[in-house]
């Protein structure tokens, strides 16, 4: 066993699920509960549409299960409140943490940061998706603001001080991340999770960065996350 850096201990993997969600494999699990599982707790946060057997395997998992129709950024501040560890990491079901992911965790919190996030790749999609998380990653490296499926990890009194994600349908992991940034060092570790390019794959490479991109930019000219919700969806 890898012994413990001195420091905050406990991590609560936070995982939002909602309709549509698939259930996540066997390595996704074995992945976030890692070299030593009593270290660390799995929150999965429901809409009421998520199907029942999504919810039985993270039951099987022995994940706390909450539901709730609230938008994700709501539900997310929930789970926070209701998780036992010194450090959140919110996670996607269609994410695989890389090995040894844990450790890494702690030492970026230990030494100072106040949160941080992971490289992005893609476990499929040949160049095109090696190109999206080309330039994911350089913009994360230059903003310091990494996005929701970079994995990304917050101290626990500094998301509390912060006031938790804002209760918005979309856009809570990202204005999530820039106060983090704002409020201290901002971890990126050279470690990548994987995350499935079903939805790129599904509505279109090109389509899906470009209609990311655009619903960014209308958020910071003002348009309500609610608004862009509804877009997005459709």
């Amino acid at each position: 066993m890898v012994p413990l850096l001195p420091g905050p201990d406990r991590i609560s993997v936070i995982v939002p699920v909602g309709r549509g969600e698939r259930e996540p494999g066997r390595d996704f699990f074995e992945r976030v509960l890692g070299e030593m599982p009593e270290r660390v707790q799995i929150v999965c946060t429901a809409d009421e549409g998520t199907s029942p057997e999504v919810l039985s395997a993270f039951a099987h998992a022995g994940a706390l299960l909450l539901s709730s129709e609230a938008p994700r950024g709501a539900r997310l501040s929930s789970a926070a409140a209701a998780s036992t560890g010194d450090i959140f990491l919110f996670l996607h079901a269609d994410t695989i943490l890389p090995r040894g992911w844990d450790l890494a965790v702690r030492r970026a919190v230990a030494s100072g940061a106040a949160g941080g996030a992971f490289r992005l790749s893609f476990s499929g999609g040949g160049a095109r998706m090696a190109w999206v998380a080309f330039w994911a990653n350089a913009r994360t490296a230059f903003t310091r603001v990494p996005y929701g499926d970079q994995a990304p990890f917050v101290r626990r009194d500094v998301y509390e001080r912060l006031g938790g994600h804002e209760p918005w349908p979309l856009l809570e992991d990202w204005d999530l991340a820039r106060r983090v940034r704002d409020a201290g060092r901002v971890a990126l570790l050279p470690e990548a999770v994987s995350t499935s390019p079903r939805r790129y794959l599904e509505r279109g490479v090109a389509r899906t960065v470009l209609r990311n991109w655009r619903t960014l930019w209308r958020f910071r000219r003002g348009v309500p996350p609610e608004t862009l919700a509804e877009e997005y969806r459709r």
